[in-house]
């Protein structure tokens, strides 16, 4: 049977990733998400802290760039990484990551951009998971024991990041239901029956 490959866009502390490992698993098959920045990393040679930077954060523009080398009289090790041309070039090792496990086997990709990278794939599927803002607040308090303020900072601060990025790289707007298959609050039936309910979609979407 042609490989298939299932995309997870997600809110933070919406559990998509949890989602993504459940359905992994019924359907044994490899899930892929900050693994990918090794994978690029070895096929690039690069260190994996030069991707963890520019992990889900868009290119800035290349004039603010040059504005920011201007007045900075020394250039230091990761200013190389933060400009627009290297932050694209990163992408680009990591879009082709993506594309080499979609084309090798069937897998679940969390995040990277991976909806609109694989959106040629002849069998694939794109999935966005959100959640209700008290819910999200609440599992990031007990994931990272952090305060209410801190949790909604957090939300805040990668939401931005996350939509930035997407809207960056690809012609779709993040979180947008109609760049995706299907979107789903993971609030409603919690993070397991979301699991079961997306299984049960995604055999009958597939033909599994």
């Amino acid at each position: 049977m042609e490989n298939y490959v299932i995309t997870i866009g997600r809110e933070l502390g919406s559990g998509g990733k949890s989602i993504g490992e459940m359905m992994a698993k019924e359907l044994g098959i490899p899930v892929y998400d900050r693994r990918l920045i090794m994978m690029a990393a070895q096929e690039s040679g690069l260190a994996p802290e030069v991707f963890e930077k520019a992990d889900e954060t868009p290119g800035k523009g290349l004039m603010s760039h040059i504005l920011r080398g201007l007045s900075t009289p020394f250039a230091s090790f990761n200013s190389l990484y933060n400009n627009s041309m290297s932050k694209e070039s990163l992408f680009q090792v990591q879009a082709d990551i993506i594309r080499q496990k979609a084309a090798q086997e069937s897998c679940i990709i969390v995040g990277r951009c991976s909806d609109y990278i694989l959106r040629e794939h002849p069998r694939h599927l794109d999935i966005f998971v959100r959640a209700n803002y008290e819910d999200r607040v609440a599992q990031l308090m007990r994931r990272h024991q952090c305060t209410d303020k801190e949790a909604k900072e957090l939300i805040e601060r990668i939401d931005e990041m996350r939509s930035e990025y997407h809207n960056f790289y690809a012609e779709t707007n993040w979180g947008d239901s109609r760049a995706y298959d299907i979107c789903v609050n993971s609030s409603i039936l919690g993070i397991e029956g979301t699991a079961e309910l997306l299984l049960s979609f995604v055999r009958k979407a597939l033909n599994l």
